[in-house]
């Protein structure tokens, strides 16, 4: 069932996936998978954390950045290839504890690099949001259609907006790029040297 829930997500997204609709998918009466879950949102919750517990960890460098950089860089590349995953974490609020050892990692290499606890947490915060917001641009930038973005900051009218028509040119390089590991890099240095400051 949980196969064939992932399949059809990854297939169609979130808004595909019904319980009458994988019902039907497996052959089997409508009911049939409130047997195993009670609802839409807690199967969704198993898959999520069946994904997670499937992640497997590269061995980290012993500097706080690099480790953040494994660590972090594996969870994108995770959550990338499902799609729906990071629509799901946003728009549900929802975690899986199976990621509960990463997390406690990165919390105690932000603390070993001299953070305190209230900037440990906003840390983390900070690039989970980093995280998530890159995933959920990506996912847009593979739909179909044309992008409203590129047309807006392609051709920017140069004397209403003169920064961004500089810019112009930089932009439109980077619009198919996926910089997530090399921004992540900067955001990650920069939160270290802050700490360093405080």
């Amino acid at each position: 069932m949980l196969d064939a829930a992932i399949g059809l997500l990854d297939a169609e997204g979130v808004e595909a996936l019904t319980m009458r609709r994988l019902a039907s998918e497996l052959g089997v009466s409508a009911m049939t998978p409130y047997r195993h879950v009670g609802s839409k949102d807690e199967l969704l919750m198993v898959l999520v954390d069946r994904l997670a517990a499937r992640l497997v960890y590269p061995p980290r460098p012993p500097d706080t950045k690099g480790a953040m950089l494994v660590l972090w860089s594996t969870i994108y590349d995770s959550l990338a290839e499902h799609p729906w995953v990071p629509e799901v974490l946003a728009r549900r609020r929802m975690m899986a504890p199976s990621v509960l050892g990463a997390i406690e990692e990165i919390h105690a290499a932000l603390r070993n690099a001299g953070l305190s606890i209230e900037a440990t947490v906003r840390a983390y915060r900070l690039m989970w949001n980093f995280t998530l917001g890159s995933l959920l641009v990506r996912a847009g930038a593979s739909s179909e259609g044309p992008s409203r973005q590129r047309e807006l900051r392609g051709a920017p009218d140069l004397r209403r907006y003169p920064m961004l028509a500089a810019a112009a040119a930089t932009w439109t390089a980077a619009h198919d790029r996926d910089t997530y590991r090399a921004d992540l890099g900067a955001l990650i240095a920069a939160l270290l040297a802050d700490a360093g400051h405080s």
